[in-house]
């Protein structure tokens, strides 16, 4: 799914509009129900209360609040601004609302208090995506008393205050819903940590927009679903053997971290590759081969860390970092790797810290992969002071070193060569917890090694990582997961999105 900025996100309505609709009111009539039906459904309540700007957001508000009163909900619609400087569509549907008996009340500068009862949803539709200007005035007092108000709050599209495309710190008032319920596609600055607070819980809700624009449209930023994912993952034929899927060298683990060797390990087998070879120090050869038998071992020379290693032409991919430490001696086997390997690897962990150390970051194979999570990003690029100024970094770097760089986080962010930017949508908070990015290592070096593009392993391997996170979640809760919870649905993941196909054909 592309993340278009604003301007062709109007080009994209404008084109479904001509092709599907007569008119942009009957548009807005589809998205008004598409997201009333899933407002009742993630937030019931004996009473909602609408917030309408005079644009089309507020449009959009009051088509909602007329087909839940339809429904025999209780409704109430509080207007924001002037409606003679609304929107023609805004206009149209607040005639309508009149002639319905829809229960309404004009704010205004001189009047602008109202008691919103115990128990009300608050359904935030005063400004859209389209917002391009300070929120101030009176309206901007409203969005703080709004805020400072115990209701649940649910923006539509965007909440209000938010600008669509501004990539930095929000210095303005903005809306803090619990739920934003997004039309059709992620706004950009919905997805980044600095405006969760703003968003809550972000729902997507697709209205049918024209695929054939979605399609033909040139945009780099993506924001990376089922569809991409089904369009990418292969299928098994009936005459495939391990041979064809690949044999990765896992160089892992270290005396009292042999565990994140096992993790990488276990999960490149559960994500389909034909063969594992991990490579461990002694301490590690009876943990190794008792835990995962199924993967084949070599042993360092060393009791306690690896030390060295020989690449050999059947390894079609190399995983290495999860639990090697930072001694001299695995530095020394690093720098050692990085001046023989001539295919993409990945790199993650204690090899991520070592790369950074001694700047090693130009000796890396042209398109591998590195995993980095906050901190080891700014060890790797420099200290940022927020996490926009790391995504232009992160572009900037994949394309001058010629890198796929997947910044772990909550919206895992994948970066290419080539300037793209691919936005993870799956997981949950559970995935926070040690060892988790050992086992997306793995995941990503199965892949790999399967023969996937370097920026295809990445991105397929975050979405697959944060499905089986997702699908552990619904057994375990975010709070008791583990790592080993999240490779045994590896499966569940690879299944739900061979479903899909199934179902789509």
């Amino acid at each position: 799914m592309k993340l278009f900025p604003v301007e062709q996100l109007r080009q994209w309505d404008q084109r479904t509009i001509s092709e599907q609709y007569e008119s942009s009111t009957a548009l807005m009539e589809v998205a008004a129900k598409a997201c009333a039906e899933k407002l009742v459904s993630k937030a019931p309540s004996p009473l909602y209360v609408f917030f309408c700007g005079t644009g089309n957001n507020g449009g959009d508000g009051l088509v909602m609040a007329r087909m839940l009163t339809e429904q025999d909900l209780q409704v109430v619609v509080l207007v924001v601004g002037d409606p003679a400087k609304g929107s023609n569509d805004f206009r149209a549907n607040l005639q309508l609302s009149i002639h319905g008996d829809l229960p309404l009340k004009f704010l205004s500068e001189s009047d602008f208090d109202v008691i919103i009862p115990q128990g009300a949803v608050i359904v935030d539709c005063i400004f859209g995506s389209g917002l391009n200007r300070e929120v101030d005035g009176w309206i901007a007092q409203v969005i703080g008393k709004i805020n400072l108000l115990p209701n649940k709050i649910v923006s539509i599209d965007i909440p209000s205050g938010l600008w669509a495309d501004r990539l930095d710190l929000q210095t303005q008032v903005v809306v803090e819903a619990d739920v934003t319920l997004t039309i059709q596609t992620p706004k950009r600055s919905m997805l980044f940590p600095e405006n969760h607070r703003y968003v809550g819980e972000m729902i997507v809700v697709p209205i049918g927009l024209d695929m054939e624009f979605h399609d033909e449209t040139e945009c780099r930023w993506h924001f990376y679903d089922e569809v991409n994912a089904l369009g990418e993952m292969r299928r098994r034929s009936k005459f495939d053997h391990k041979g064809n899927f690949g044999h990765l060298h896992v160089l892992a683990g270290s005396k009292g971290m042999m565990g994140a060797a096992l993790l990488s390990a276990y999960s490149s087998l559960r994500s389909g590759v034909g063969k594992v070879t991990a490579h461990v120090p002694k301490c590690g050869l009876a943990i190794m081969q008792t835990s995962v038998p199924e993967v084949m071992c070599t042993e360092d020379h060393a009791d306690d860390c690896i030390t060295s290693y020989q690449l050999t032409d059947a390894c079609t991919a190399l995983c290495i970092g999860p639990g090697i430490g930072k001694s001299e001696a695995t530095s020394v086997m690093l720098e050692n790797v990085l001046k023989h390997a001539t295919r993409p690897c990945v790199f993650d962990a204690d090899a991520l810290n070592l790369i950074a150390t001694h700047h090693w970051l130009t000796k890396l194979p042209k398109h591998s992969i590195i995993t980095p999570h906050v901190g080891e990003f700014d060890r790797l690029f420099g200290v940022h002071e927020n996490n926009f100024a790391r995504l232009t970094t992160q572009i900037k770097q994949s394309q001058e070193l010629k890198l796929t760089i997947l910044m772990k986080g909550a919206h895992s962010i994948v970066t290419t060569p080539e300037g793209e930017v691919f936005f993870n949508s799956t997981g949950n908070p559970g995935m926070a917890t040690a060892g988790s990015g050992d086992v997306l290592s793995g995941i990503i070096g199965s892949l790999l090694a399967q023969g996937y593009a370097s920026q295809v392993a990445a991105r397929l391997g975050a979405f697959i990582h944060g499905l089986a996170g997702n699908a552990a979640e619904e057994l375990r809760g975010s709070d008791a997961m583990i790592a080993r919870d999240m490779i045994e649905f590896i499966g569940d993941a690879f299944m739900q999105i061979h479903d899909l196909r199934d179902l789509i054909a």
